[in-house]
Formats: structure tokens, C-alpha cells, sequence
């Protein structure tokens, strides 16, 4: 007998180890959603977060693939200075640099230099009148001193804001056709070829630039100099006008509910945040798209001698490209601590939006990880709880390696971004929770179970007894009551063919009839109970739940129909004579689930609904389908049937009691009927018996005997006879 301390403690861990399980795994997971959402906070806004864990493991998922062939960069760098023989390079070396891009046929020129002070007047006035008589677009850069996370955008710092900022708008007459060069007056007649756009950047708190802001209010706005309320970075604005071309102000980025959309161009919106910022699809590294042969001197450009194929209808971005003294380099993903020239991070942000449907980075959404987090903490919980420490270990690695493969494949096939580290933690620390809890428990109430009743049980009962709380019987046991749909399908007149049929082909007739008929059903959902001979009992809606379990039996059998020639054709090539077969399909309450004796279980289902399918069976004709008025209930709007008058089944009222024949069906309720394949299959069965007849049917008299010969043995007696003289 148990001591009663024994016994209540054996019945404590039995019944609460699970929910003490999924207790940690909830706890567990909302932490590690906390600690989520202040990285998120941290990488955002720095003065809304708390606790500042910089952690991106997600950035090991990069890697490094060819740009875009229509996007070249113009570095100006350490050589071009060698070349132009100054610096600052003087605005009138930047103009010749523009008249030689345009000349050799430079679709965009994006001029990634600061513009924003007066020098020579000279030099001034030659970028500016180039400027003003390009054919080309040129965007120009308007950087900010500092930039302020708002709602939706970044603001620029002016002298109007808090904190207050300069205004690093570029001069006037560079972007204005304006008399009035006074920039304190709102400019009324920009040039149509010059366009402003952002060149800001923000990094995360571990400064690591993940994200590209899409929505930057200018400092000239809030200060009251300017009427353009928005900018939009330098890659995007660069990829705007190379696709609409001189329309390109027509349409806009509109950001709504943290998505943004370039119109209806975009089939996949872009995800931003609550800044309007978005992830950049980083295609290349450092050095990238000089490795890519994209790449020219900016002292080339100016000189001319750099090749007129290289930039014909493409793109160009020119900045500062590893110059000595200009600190204009940023960390990225994937750049293992070698920083990012500023133009060539906005060359990979042009990269994501030139194709003409873009695939952007998608970020995961707070939901889904909680999601994943929850479903992966308490699997790990009430696994570990369940199984023995060490296969709780091995599961919980391989739920890692496995979540950890499924994450990168999402990352490179569909450009999810994913946060690995929190679900990492949450898995981690749920299996070493869960773990010493059972160090406490679970492993000391389990050697006590095991010395009271291992002399008298097997050692895997008594491990099963431990885990198990209504023991044996559970174990041996077990069926539920659902609504189910059962087909039987059975071979016409198959008894009276295989008497007159080899044993060999009796079993190769079956077998090939059994593979194709049990392909079709496994095709639609279907579990195959069993075979009966040439008979197959298959249901739907167990043991998994299955809302249209009707409709999918029926589908299935209009399958089994219409592919009837495909396997005719399949035995007449075997010598084999061609089959038949009546289906039958009932639906209604049921007992499913493992039945049997100790040595032996099977899944099935027991009842008058499978007792009535097999009747429904029984009495189809070949190639048909008879239903009961439940099956008919479930999927009237898809099938059209016939009553089936004079067939009465044994214990069943004829006035609440109806079999149909399946005639016609439909894909949706408003799509065209098809007619049921009854006929065809008949006419096809029809045509390879009297094919079959033709090839292998010898008559007594010819060959000397009473016997009919088939199949195999009616081959040879042909060869037999076509090799003998007589």
C-alpha cells in the first residue's frame, strides 16, 4: 500500500507537472516579448526605452548577391582629389562631372554632397545653370543636422524645433528658378529636372544601420521657408523618377497603418515603422558594387575618361567613397565591423526598389512572434515534461536547429526579417526551468513509482503508469464519438473473374487496383481504415477535423471515376482483364479511434454510419456513386443527384431514408456543372474488354481444351502458337 505522503506527492507532480510546465513557458514568454519590445523601443526612439539589449542575430542571416546592373556609383575618393587637384572640390568641378554623365547618356545622376552654403559666386552660378539646363534629372541631397523621431516620420531639425538645428537645405538657386534667391521666401517655380531628397540615416542603439527613414519632414517646412512637406530618401526617389521618368511627381508614397504603397504599383506593400522607417534589403556589403565592376572615379567623370557604356540609361549616385577625412561610413549587416560608404548604402536601398514589382524585407510581426514564442515554449514545456531528461534535451536542440533553419530559409526565400534571440531565450530558459523543476520532483517521484511496482509490471508500463493518469486502460484503449464521412469502394463481379484467373494475376490485378485507388484518397485527405479483399473502407474527418470532410469524399470519388481509364489501360498492358467498381459514401456519428486487443490495435471507426456505407456500396453499379441524405445535406450546393427509386436498406424508413446517385458536380456554387465520368468510364471499360478479349482469349477448340486461358498463361499459349509451324 501507497504511504499516504508518498501518494500525495506521486498525485501532486502527475497532475500539475504539465500546468506547472505551461506556467513557465507563459511567464517565459512574456518577458522575452518585453525584452523584445524594448530592443524595439531602443532601436526606434532611444528616449522611450528602459532596458537597452541590443541583440540581432538575425544580421548572420545576409548574404551577398549581384545589384542591379542599372545602378553605378561615382566615389569620390582619395584618386578623384588627386585628379581635381582640390578640396572641398570646387561646385563647378561637380557641374563639368554632371555635363559628362548627361553626354554619356546617364539616365538619374543622384548627387550625394552637401549643397547647402554659398562659396564662389563662379562656381556657384556654372552648377546652377547646369543644373537649370539639364536634361537629365538630378536629385540633390538635403542631409539634416540632427533628425527627430515623430509620428509616422522624422522631422529635421531647424531653428523652430526642439532641439533646434540648421537648416541644410541646398542654395536656393540650385533646385529654384526663382528670381528672389532670398531662401527665407518659399521657392514658386522649382526646376522640373532638379529634385530634393533625404540622405538622412538612423541607426539603431547598437549602431548598426538596419533601417532607411521614407518619410523625412524638412527643416524648411517646419521653419516656414519651403511648401514641400515630405522628403523621401535619395534611393527611393532615384528608383522614382527612372520608372515614371517626367511624371514622376505624379504619384506618391502614401504610408498607412505601417505600410507604405508607391501607388497600385506595388503588389507587396512596404513595412515601415511607427517612424516611417523601413529595413533595407541589403544586397551587397562594403565594397560591393566595386566588386560588381559598378563602380567609377569621380575623377574619371570629370576628366571623361571613364567608359559612356558604363553609365547609358542608368542610374548614378556620386558621393564620398572611402575618402581620407570624411567620416561619411556607417556600420551595416552583415559588414563584419568594416563600415559602409554613405553612397553605397543608399545605392543598396535604390537596389530594393528598381525592380518593377520589389520584394521587400518584411519584419516580423510582434503577433507572430508572440505566436511562435508561445507555440515553441510550450511545446519545449510539455515535452520536456513528458520524456526523460536527455531526449528533453535533444528535443530542445532540435527545436532550435529547426526553428533556426526555418527562420533563414523564410529570411532568403521570402524576405522575412525575423527576431531570433527572444525565441532563442524563451526556448532555452523554459527547457531549463522545466528541467529543474523535474530535478525536484518528477525524477524523485518516479524512482519511488518504479520500486513499488517494477517487480510486478514490464518497465515500459511502469514508465507509461508514471506519466499516464488512468494507467493500462488508457494505454490499450481509446475512441471518441464525431460526425465522420465513410466511403467503401468495391470491384464488380470480382469474385466469379478471379476463379477463372492465375493466383499471381489475381494479386497483381489487386495490388495495382489498390495503389491507385489508395493514391487517390490519400490525394483528398482521406484515411484508408482498411482493405477487405478488393474491398477499401476509407473516412474523412478523423483523426484529423475535416469542416467539408462531405464535399472532399465526394470529390475523391468522382477521382476514383474519372481516372478508371488510366488504370484499365494500366492492366490491359499487364495482360490483366479490366475492373469495375461501385462506390458508396455515408455520413453521420461514429465511434473512431484505437480499437482491438492488447497485441493488436487498429484506428477505425465503428457504427450504423459505416454499416450503411457499406450497404450504399453494396448496391451501387459500377462506376457510380450512391450518397446518403446526410452527404447530401453537407455538399447539395456542389452536386446534382438523382433519387435512386426501389432500394430500401434493412431497419431504415423509407420516408426519412434516401439514397441518391451522384450525377453532376462543381467546383464552387457558382461555377458550371460536370457531368459525372459514369459514362466515359463505362464505354472505357467496354473498349479495353473487348481489347483484352481480342489479345488474350484463346477458345477451347483452337488450343484442344476446355480451359480459357488469361493473362500470363494465355500469353504464352499465343507465343506458342505463333512459333509453331502448324
Amino acid at each position: 500500500m501507497i504511504r499516504p505522503q508518498l501518494g500525495r506527492r506521486i498525485r501532486y507532480w502527475y497532475t500539475y507537472r504539465t500546468a506547472v510546465a505551461v506556467l513557465m513557458a507563459l511567464v517565459l514568454t512574456v518577458l522575452m516579448y518585453v525584452l523584445y519590445t524594448q530592443q524595439v523601443a531602443c532601436d526606434a526612439r532611444m528616449d522611450t526605452c528602459q532596458v537597452n539589449l541590443a541583440v540581432h542575430p538575425e544580421d548572420r542571416l545576409f548574404s551577398e548577391s549581384t545589384p542591379s546592373s542599372n545602378i553605378v556609383i561615382v566615389g569620390i575618393d582619395d584618386a578623384s582629389i588627386g585628379k581635381v587637384g582640390q578640396f572641398p572640390i570646387s561646385r563647378d568641378k561637380y557641374a563639368l562631372a554632371l555635363r559628362n554623365l548627361q553626354a554619356a547618356g546617364a539616365a538619374v545622376v543622384g548627387l550625394d554632397v552637401s549643397l547647402p552654403d554659398p562659396r564662389d559666386p563662379i562656381t556657384d552660378g556654372d552648377l546652377a545653370a547646369t543644373l537649370r539646363q539639364s536634361k537629365v534629372p538630378v536629385i540633390l541631397s538635403y542631409p539634416a543636422e540632427q533628425n527627430i523621431a515623430d509620428n509616422g516620420f522624422f522631422k529635421q531639425a531647424s531653428a523652430k524645433t526642439r532641439p533646434s538645428g540648421l537648416d541644410q537645405i541646398p542654395l536656393k538657386e540650385f533646385w529654384c528658378s526663382d528670381v528672389n534667391t532670398n531662401p527665407s521666401v518659399p521657392c514658386q517655380n522649382s526646376d522640373k529636372n532638379v529634385v530634393l531628397a533625404s540622405t538622412d540615416i538612423v541607426t539603431d542603439s547598437d549602431g548598426v544601420v538596419r533601417r532607411i527613414p521614407m518619410f523625412v519632414q524638412p527643416a524648411c517646412y517646419s521653419a516656414g521657408t519651403c511648401t514641400t512637406s515630405m522628403l523621401n530618401s535619395i534611393g527611393f526617389t532615384a528608383s522614382r523618377i527612372q520608372q515614371l521618368g517626367s511624371d514622376w511627381a505624379s504619384v506618391n508614397l502614401i504610408e498607412a497603418g505601417s505600410q507604405a504603397n508607391f501607388g497600385t504599383a506595388w503588389a507587396q506593400p512596404l513595412q515601415v515603422d511607427a517612424t516611417g522607417a523601413a529595413l533595407i534589403k541589403y544586397i551587397v556589403g562594403p565594397g560591393g558594387f566595386q566588386k560588381a565592376h559598378q563602380y567609377l572615379s569621380f575623377g574619371d567623370v570629370y576628366d571623361g575618361t571613364f567608359p559612356s557604356a558604363s553609365v547609358k540609361d542608368k542610374v548614378v549616385l556620386i558621393g564620398a567613397y572611402g575618402l581620407t577625412g570624411v567620416h561619411d561610413e556607417f556600420l551595416t549587416p552583415g559588414g563584419n565591423g568594416i563600415p559602409m560608404p554613405g553612397v553605397e548604402l543608399h545605392a543598396n536601398v535604390l537596389n530594393m526598389f528598381l525592380p518593377l514589382q520589389p520584394s521587400f524585407p518584411v519584419p516580423e510581426a510582434p503577433a507572430v512572434l508572440v505566436g511562435i514564442m508561445l507555440l515553441l515554449a510550450l511545446a519545449t514545456a510539455v515535452g520536456v515534461s513528458r520524456v526523460t531528461v536527455l531526449w528533453g534535451f535533444v528535443g530542445t536542440v532540435g527545436a532550435l536547429v529547426l526553428f533556426t533553419v526555418g527562420m533563414s530559409a523564410l529570411s532568403v526565400f521570402n524576405g522575412w526579417v525575423p527576431d531570433l534571440f527572444h525565441t532563442w531565450l524563451a526556448i532555452a530558459m523554459t527547457y531549463t526551468g522545466v528541467t529543474a523543476y523535474r530535478f525536484l520532483y518528477e525524477d524523485r517521484e518516479r524512482r519511488k513509482v518504479t520500486a513499488l511496482f517494477g517487480q510486478y509490471l514490464k518497465p515500459e508500463i511502469v514508465a507509461e503508469l508514471a506519466r499516464t493518469k488512468g494507467g493500462v486502460e488508457d494505454i490499450l484503449r481509446g475512441g471518441e464519438r464525431r460526425d465522420i464521412t465513410l466511403m467503401f469502394v468495391d470491384i464488380r463481379g470480382f469474385t466469379s473473374m478471379s476463379e477463372s484467373m492465375a493466383a499471381r494475376d489475381v494479386t497483381e490485378l489487386v495490388q495495382l487496383y489498390l495503389d491507385q485507388l489508395s493514391g487517390t484518397i490519400f490525394t483528398w485527405d482521406g484515411t484508408v481504415d482498411k482493405y477487405v479483399g478488393d474491398e477499401i473502407m476509407a473516412f474523412w474527418n478523423a483523426p484529423r477535423l475535416q469542416g467539408n470532410h462531405a464535399l472532399l469524399a465526394v470529390r475523391c470519388a468522382y477521382d476514383l471515376v474519372n481516372h478508371a481509364p488510366e488504370l484499365q489501360q494500366k492492366l490491359l498492358a499487364k495482360g490483366l482483364p479490366p475492373i469495375r467498381w461501385g462506390i458508396g459514401i455515408n455520413s453521420g456519428p461514429a465511434v473512431v479511434g484505437n480499437m482491438g486487443s492488447r497485441s493488436r490495435l487498429q484506428y477505425t471507426a465503428l457504427g450504423d454510419t459505416v454499416n450503411t456505407a457499406a450497404r450504399f456500396c453494396a448496391h451501387a453499379p459500377a462506376f457510380q456513386v450512391l450518397i446518403g441524405q446526410e452527404t447530401y445535406e453537407m455538399c447539395k450546393d456542389y452536386v446534382a443527384v438523382d433519387l435512386v427509386p426501389g432500394v430500401q436498406l434493412k431497419g431504415k424508413s423509407a420516408e426519412t431514408f434516401r439514397i441518391y446517385q451522384l450525377t453532376a458536380i462543381r467546383e464552387t456554387p457558382e461555377a458550371p456543372w460536370v457531368q459525372f465520368p459514369t459514362e466515359l468510364a463505362t464505354q472505357s471499360h467496354h473498349a479495353y474488354t473487348a481489347q483484352y478479349t481480342q489479345q488474350t482469349v484463346i477458345a477451347a477448340g483452337e488450343s484442344a481444351s476446355s480451359d480459357i486461358l488469361v493473362g500470363e498463361e494465355a500469353r504464352a499459349e499465343l507465343a506458342r502458337r505463333a512459333q509453331s509451324p502448324n
